[in-house]
């Protein structure tokens, strides 16, 4: 039935928030290093009211994580004291220690295995919000097309991505299907651009909105006979 299985990454094949946390804290103690005026001028509220600037000067930037947090860091340096050559020298450097972090993850439990048998039936891409790339992870030897927000310049539940994955593996709404674990972003999403829907739920969480999605599983273990069993 399908042609196209698309998928979501943060918090669908892997847990986000406390590696981003990490990544986070592992870029401060840099800046500590090499840029200790910024942590030295720039508290919590700070740094806070540096990405409000940033996002109020170009709200666009809400779509494209990568360069918003290169642009947060710009700004919070040059405010820290350095000189605009320095601080985008910097923010490159300190972006780029960043993202390293950013990878150090943990697959959830049975991805790899998924991903091995589904790529042997069906193309298989990302779509995704956030700065995490396959291809440092290992993964892109079962993805066929990687769709970012960063990339197209809006990100999910607007529809430009799932039409970007669509029209690059050649096939019509009806014949994907999108997986993820946002109800808004992936499932509301994916619906108002014509796709099937299955919400990973991996935390059992009650459904709150209007329409609800195709199916649900609560592990990746579970797609492949949720696939053999769908009827449409």
């Amino acid at each position: 039935m399908f042609q196209l299985l698309t998928f979501d990454l943060d918090n669908t094949l892997w847990e986000t928030e406390s590696v981003v946390v990490a990544a986070e804290q592992t870029l401060l103690e840099w800046l500590d290093r090499h840029a200790p005026l910024f942590t030295q001028r720039l508290d919590r509220d700070a740094r806070r009211a540096v990405r409000n600037e940033v996002l109020a000067s170009d709200p666009a930037l809400r779509h494209r994580v990568t360069a918003l947090r290169i642009a947060i860091l710009e700004h919070g340096l040059r405010k820290a004291g350095y000189t605009p050559e320095q601080a985008a020298e910097l923010s490159l450097a300190g972006f780029e220690v960043f993202l390293e972090a950013r990878h150090a993850l943990t697959f959830f439990p049975h991805c790899e295995p998924l991903l091995e048998e589904l790529a042997r039936h069906y193309q298989l891409a990302t779509i995704s919000n956030g700065n995490a790339d396959v291809r440092r992870l290992g993964l892109e030897k079962y993805f066929k097309i990687i769709v970012s927000a960063d990339e197209v310049g809006l990100s999910k539940p607007d529809p430009a991505p799932f039409l970007a994955a669509l029209e690059r593996a050649g096939v019509e709404p009806h014949q994907a299907l999108h997986i993820g674990d946002h109800p808004v972003d992936d499932i509301q999403g994916a619906r108002e651009a014509g796709l099937h829907t299955l919400w990973f739920n991996r935390l059992g969480l009650e459904w709150a909105e209007a329409e609800r999605p195709h199916g649900e599983v609560r592990c990746l273990s579970e797609i492949p006979d949720w696939l053999r069993n769908y009827r449409g």
